[in-house]
Parts: structure tokens; C-alpha cells; sequence
């Protein structure tokens, strides 16, 4: 025999000399069972292979479904306020922008915007609807008369002008800021530009408080804190300040305080320790109020 040649699996069971033929019966059952489990094994997984085969078909036969639409509101109703215009075409920009689908063409977003016209602006486009072909048929030539009709400035002043003039009056420094705010944001001017401006229309008891504090800050953050010293103020009606800032004489003027001739002889600090613990912003003593300091200088009647 070639030295090579492997026995065969008979040949080594006829000759191991310790064989068991149970135990070689038993692992034949054994190899014969694992076999047959393979068997099973690989037709499940076959199976499992179609099946998944047809799920991936049919997925991807299904139609791509679509997110639900977002409803938008309509935009408001305009009746040619100068206040309103700009704000108006917005809305209906957005509105056209999120709904391309309704609106291919121009002629369709300008009679939807007709039809959102009442009063003196229903009239005007009433009057030009037939005559300038342009005004039913181009969304942006549209947009351009009705901005040259109507967007101008409130009063007959520019934005410019609008924000030198105002001021904050009687209100609260929240709504004079919105107003603030509304105006700054047409006006193009930079904040270096801005800040100076929101200060100066101040109430001037405001301007004194925040006259030591904006030094870092910038606008918004000097807005915010504008608004929150003023809440302080109103909140506090003992507080001098507040009595100051609401009193007016019969001519429209507000009153000197006699507290005022003390307030510029006193740092901030002592002025904010005198409030805190209600101390005589005259002389600073407690007991009572500014107006009633049996220290101060009784004016002399000529």
C-alpha cells in the first residue's frame, strides 16, 4: 500500500482496536439528524428569502405618500390703511410661496388678491381692473402699484423722520419699543446709529436711570433693560420716580420735584440705597418723603 493513501473510515473502525460500534451507531444517528436540520434550515431560508423579495416588490409598488398639507390662514382683508400695506403683501407672498400648486399663474394670485380688497382700495382697483391689463395679468406689477398707491409714509413723513419724532410719552417702555422696533426695522440705520435714538425718546426719568448703564450693552440689550427698570418703576407706586413720571401741571408740563435739586448732589448708588430703604431722597433720613422734608429750603414769597 502507498504510504500516502488515507485508510478509509470502514477500515479504521474494523481496525482501531478499542471500537465501540454502539457509539459509532449513535454518532452516525447524530450526523444524520444535524444533517437533516440543515436541510430544513436552508428550504425555511429560501422561503424566507422569497417572501422578503415579494414584500421589497411590493413596497416599492406602492404610491409615495405625501406629508399633510400645512393649512395656512388667509391674509387679512385690506382697505388701503398705509399701515397695513406692507404687511399685507407679505402675507400674500408667504401664502403663494406655500401653495404653488394653486397659484401657477399670475393672473390667479392677482384676482385672489382683489378679492381680499374692501374699502378705498377696492375702489382703486376697481377703477384700473378693466383698464391695465397688467394689474390682472402680472402678480409683481401689481404689487408695485399697490405699494406706490398706498404704502407711503404715515403723516407724509419718512421713515427717517417717524423715528427722530417719536417718543415714549405716558406709555410703557415695552410699547415704546414696539413702536421702536417696527420703525427701526424700515429704517436701515445701523445700531451704532440706533442706540442713541431709542435713548433719546425716552421718558427722561428712564434716560437718568440707564444713563450709567448701557455703556456695554448693546441695543436689545439695552431695550430689555430699559423695559424692566420701567416695570420696577410702575410697579413700585411709593417709589418716587413713578409719582414724577405721571404727574403733568395743568399746562401739560410736568412739575420740578423738589427731590430733583437733591438727586444731583447724590451718586446713583446713594440715590438707589435711599430708595431701597425709603429714606428721604433730600436730606436722608427716614421718616419721610422728599416732598415733606422739614429740611429743605422753605421758597421765599415775593
Amino acid at each position: 500500500m502507498d504510504s500516502n493513501t488515507q485508510p478509509s473510515q470502514s477500515s479504521l473502525q474494523n481496525t482501531s482496536p478499542d471500537q465501540n460500534p454502539a457509539e459509532i451507531s449513535h454518532l452516525q444517528a447524530a450526523f444524520a439528524y444535524q444533517n437533516e436540520r440543515i436541510t430544513e434550515f436552508q428550504a425555511q431560508l429560501s422561503s424566507l428569502r422569497a417572501a422578503n423579495e415579494h414584500l421589497t416588490r411590493y413596497i416599492q409598488s406602492l404610491p409615495a405618500t405625501r406629508p399633510e398639507a400645512v393649512r395656512f390662514s388667509l391674509p387679512d382683508k385690506f382697505d388701503g390703511t398705509a399701515e397695513r400695506c406692507k404687511g399685507f403683501l407679505r402675507q400674500c407672498s408667504i401664502y403663494f410661496e406655500n401653495q404653488p400648486e394653486a397659484f401657477l399663474r399670475d393672473t390667479t394670485k392677482c384676482s385672489f388678491m382683489m378679492s381680499l380688497f374692501t374699502g378705498k382700495a377696492l375702489e382703486w382697483a376697481s377703477a384700473l381692473w378693466d383698464q391695465d391689463d397688467m394689474i390682472r395679468t402680472s402678480f409683481d406689477y401689481f404689487s408695485k402699484q399697490i405699494t406706490e398707491v398706498f404704502q407711503y409714509p404715515a403723516g407724509g413723513r419718512d421713515v427717517s423722520m417717524q423715528l427722530l419724532d417719536l417718543c415714549q410719552g405716558n406709555r410703557t417702555a415695552a410699547e415704546y419699543a414696539v413702536d421702536f422696533h417696527t420703525i427701526a426695522a424700515q429704517s436701515g440705520w445701523n445700531e451704532a446709529a440706533l442706540k442713541p435714538i431709542f435713548k433719546r425718546g425716552l421718558h427722561h426719568k428712564l434716560q437718568s436711570e440707564i444713563a450709567c448703564k448701557d455703556m456695554d450693552m448693546d441695543l436689545q440689550q439695552l431695550i430689555t433693560t430699559t423695559i424692566r427698570i420701567d416695570n420696577l418703576i410702575r410697579n413700585h407706586p411709593t417709589c418716587p420716580l413713578t409719582t414724577s413720571m405721571s404727574a403733568t401741571t395743568a399746562s401739560g408740563l410736568e412739575p420740578v420735584e423738589p427731590m430733583q435739586i437733591g438727586l444731583t448732589k447724590i451718586s446713583l448708588e446713594e440715590r438707589e440705597r435711599r430708595r431701597v430703604q425709603r429714606l428721604c431722597f433730600y436730606c436722608g433720613q427716614p421718616g419721610h418723603q422728599c416732598r415733606h422734608c422739614p429740611n429743605k429750603p422753605t421758597p421765599s414769597k415775593h
